[in-house]
């Protein structure tokens, strides 16, 4: 027989306590019936459940207005009774719940950084009871993907749900803006304090201003029936202007105070404002529903994706000046502005592109047409280092070794579209505005050193690199070292690996190299008495290059003659002395590339020479 009961409960429990065991029970009810089907019985009682009173059935106008709870049972096969209700239900196919609200404390235990959001993992342990148990987690992140958190618990038991919730708070969850704001408030009130000081400073000021007007009345007064005592007068000049003096170094000082308070209330604003989240305040958990077969402890690992992190490569290479090899060292770049501290964690760095919102690509139909005009329209960290030691004499380390300590790597892993780097010592990175700066990997890697110049754009020659990593490189900056100093910084585009590209180490003013125009004639325009519609320019150039440096060097020089894009321009009679290594250089029209293998002392010098003919009153663009 199938014991059918609707019932009602208004509970006088605390709304905000998290102890609403009966109402899950018995709004999920039916879960347990589909679920788990058993034999057994079912107790449904509150933690702090009150006395029942039933509401009379009365037609009067007048109804008394009680206090207590009130319960409707209504019992198809059963017995509606008028007194405490414990009520037990004897069917085929209900389980038992034990269901309670648990905030459970968790850390941040692993991150994996994306290029533009964070994989947080954290974890947490608790003891729960037999049955249905509330877990919650809570997370401090400004900014949480819901679809992209998962939890798992590792305990006998099986999990009903898991999603994300807000609860209203008076107070932003985030410890480091807690204490930003109370350090705000300490200021503001230190302000105010040095405000009122300087008030109390103004009306003394006043009444030193009232005497002297007082002074002003009554001394012409007091010469009409006598000269006052020089005495008086000078003690009186001496009172007022002491107290003036110390009355404007103290608000001097109260000024200087306040600006500096003001300052300090400026910068904290500054970083508050970068780190506060959404407007407003609110506490994020992680819910989690366990049924647990026992009472145990577990295990609880929570996954999710944080906005406001980012990384991005950073480069450096050494250069000895023996220009034998070439350190590469790569660095992480690292920004976080979650809303939460990450502390002691296993971090790792990814390039690997998130599929949140990345579609497949199409391909439309290729169309050709005629230009039409449009309408235009409106647009739419390690661990904190140990204080810095006091100074002490040199000859106090003699026993230091000479060797360089070398920046420490992390540990490569590949996978199927990207790689990742692990770093392999727990890191500390505050949600902060600033930077964070971890290193990847060095590598000893071999180049072909030379001297690159075009005279044509810049009369300077640059030491170059031609090199290739065994690695794939990531897009970014790249601060380039030569012999153990900044020379400069420049921009190493994505290379896969086995690529080669170049590397600039500053330019080298002991190798000269100058370019100049030698030639520039207009041929007759006459022929006989008619004159030519056709204008022929003949132009020279001479380029000279130098080693003034007591060792011998590879150059490479470029340079250009025009190309013409029109049949109204000709460009004829070209002559180059010597000849180009390669012409049309890395596929450039028109582009000469020139190889020399300077001595020391060495000059040598590169002549062009071409004619151009083109209308009269016609300027080409570009000559």
């Amino acid at each position: 027989m199938n014991l059918i009961v609707l019932i009602r409960v208004k509970s006088r429990l605390d709304p905000i306590s998290k102890c609403h065991a009966l109402d899950f029970a018995l709004t999920h009810t039916w879960l347990s019936i589909t679920l788990l089907p058993t034999k057994c019985s079912l107790l449904c009682h509150s933690h702090d459940l009150r006395k029942f009173k039933q509401k009379e059935n009365s037609e009067s106008a007048m109804v008394e207005h009680k206090t207590e709870e009130r319960t409707n049972i209504i019992a198809l096969g059963g017995a509606m009774r008028k007194s405490y209700i414990f009520i037990v239900l004897f069917s085929f196919f209900i389980v038992p719940f034990a269901f309670a609200g648990q905030t459970v404390p968790s850390q941040i235990k692993e991150v994996t950084l994306f290029s533009g959001q964070a994989l947080v993992k954290r974890e947490a342990f608790t003891a729960v009871q037999k049955g249905l148990n509330e877990l919650l987690l809570e997370i401090e992140a400004f900014h949480v993907d819901q679809d992209s958190i998962t939890a798992k618990v590792f305990g006998a038991g099986e999990i009903f749900s898991v999603q994300f919730k807000e609860i209203p708070i008076k107070e932003s969850p985030q410890e480091n803006i807690k204490v930003l704001e109370q350090k705000i408030d300490e200021l503001k009130k230190s302000k105010r304090l040095l405000a009122d000081k300087k008030e109390v400073l103004n009306k003394e000021e006043s009444f030193l201003v009232s005497l002297i007007d007082f002074s002003k009345t009554q001394i012409p007064t007091e010469i009409k029936t006598s000269f006052p005592n020089m005495e008086d007068l000078t003690k009186a000049l001496l009172f007022l202007s002491s107290n003036f003096q110390k009355i404007n170094d103290e608000k001097q000082s109260l000024d200087a105070s306040i600006e500096e308070v003001e300052k300090e209330i400026k910068v904290l604003q500054e970083e508050l404002s970068a780190l506060r989240g959404p407007v407003k305040k609110v506490m994020k958990v992680i819910e989690i529903l366990f049924n647990a077969e026992k009472e145990q402890k577990i295990r609880i690992e929570a996954n999710y994706l944080t906005k406001n992190a980012t990384w991005g490569p950073l480069y450096k290479v050494s250069v000895p000046i023996t220009l034998s090899e070439i350190d590469l060292t790569m660095f992480s770049k690292i920004r976080q502005k979650t809303g939460e501290d990450w502390k002691q964690v296993a971090l790792s760095i990814s390039n690997v592109i998130p599929l949140s919102g990345v579609r497949l690509p199409s391909l439309s139909s290729w169309l050709l047409d005629v230009p039409r005009p449009r309408k235009m329209t409106g647009g739419s960290a390690y661990k904190k280092a140990a204080p810095a030691m006091d100074a002490v004499k040199a000859k106090d380390y003699d026993e230091i070794s000479k060797q360089e300590a070398a920046f420490a790597a992390a540990v490569k892993r590949e996978l199927p579209l990207s790689f990742e780097y692990r770093i392999l010592q727990p890191i500390d990175i505050e949600s902060r505005d600033k930077e964070t700066i971890l290193p990847l990997f060095t590598k000893t890697i071999q180049g072909d050193f030379f001297y690159y110049a075009v005279p044509k754009r810049s009369p300077l020659t640059f030491l170059v690199c031609k090199t290739k990593a065994d690695k794939e490189l990531l897009s970014g900056p790249l601060n380039v070292y030569f012999g153990g100093r900044y020379i400069g910084k420049t921009y190493l585009g994505e290379k896969k690996a086995g690529e080669e590209f170049h590397l600039s180490l500053g330019a080298d003013r002991e190798v000269m190299v100058k370019r100049e125009k030698v030639k520039e004639k207009i041929k007759e325009t006459y022929f006989g008495k008619i004159q030519r519609g056709t204008i022929v320019l003949e132009l020279a150039y001479k380029i000279t290059i130098e080693n003034i440096k007591d060792r011998s060097i590879v150059l490479k020089v470029l340079d250009s003659i025009p190309v013409s894009r029109t049949d109204k321009v000709e460009v004829k009679d070209l002559k180059m002395n010597p000849e180009p290594a390669k012409e049309n250089y890395l596929d450039k029209e028109g582009v000469m590339l020139w190889e020399y293998k300077l001595d020391p002392e060495e000059k040598q010098e590169i002549n062009i020479e071409f004619v151009v003919t083109y209308p009269k009153g016609f300027l080409p663009m570009g000559l």
